[in-house]
């Protein structure tokens, strides 16, 4: 593989999400109000990792989750990757500056009203981690290979308004990846397929399907 995972990122809003397209028609909120979600790849043990979060037990919402460090747009925030860096830096205390972010991918809506935008992310280093017990129980890492290949996925019913559809889940060790934080991985495993579909053989290894 000789093209660098950041050329991925830099394009990858370029691609589509079947079923990011599906789950957003069918939730098809009427009012929304705006997060952002750091898609936080790192450079841990010799490989690519994705760094998640476990909600804290004294949260009152999604209580012991699993999800991608971010929240709720702010009016002092300049954009949408300010949003998301600095609600990494509250969660987990990694600085904004340690990051190479990358255009947005597309929004997805979610049951509590949200319209979140995922900001993809590169840090060469392993950063120190240091959470905000208040909002953060664990951080953990899953390798960038694992979430990317399509077979590692399961499918679990959504149901919303009378209405069912299969969503994906990411078993991983002990964790249950699932909701909001499992498609949009998801949807970024759909683009790479797709990415390495459009550059030259030779250039990049295609992902398994």
């Amino acid at each position: 593989m000789t093209r660098p995972l950041s050329d991925f990122l830099l394009r990858a809003h370029e691609f589509d999400s079947r079923t990011q397209n599906l789950r957003n028609r069918f939730l098809n909120p009427a009012e929304y109000k705006v997060a952002a979600v750091l898609l936080a790849v790192i450079k841990k043990d010799h490989q690519w990792q994705i760094l998640f979060t476990r909600r804290s037990g004294s949260l009152r919402r999604h209580t012991g989750q699993i999800s991608l460090a971010g929240g709720r747009y702010e009016p002092q925030d300049i954009d949408l990757t300010q949003t998301a860096l600095r609600e990494t830096h509250e969660e987990v205390g990694i600085l904004p500056q340690a990051w190479q972010t990358f255009p947005a991918l597309p929004p997805h809506y979610t049951l509590s009203g949200y319209e979140v935008h995922p900001i993809p992310a590169l840090c060469t280093d392993n950063p120190r981690i240091q959470t905000n017990p208040d909002e953060v129980a664990e951080v953990f890492y899953v390798p960038f290979d694992f979430a990317m290949n399509l077979r590692h996925y399961e499918m679990r019913a959504l149901q919303h308004q009378g209405k069912t559809i299969a969503m994906p889940t990411l078993p991983f060790q002990h964790y249950d990846i699932w909701g909001l934080t499992a498609v949009i991985l998801y949807g970024l495993a759909e683009r790479y397929r797709q990415y390495c579909d459009a550059v030259p053989k030779h250039t990049f290894r295609r992902p398994e399907t």
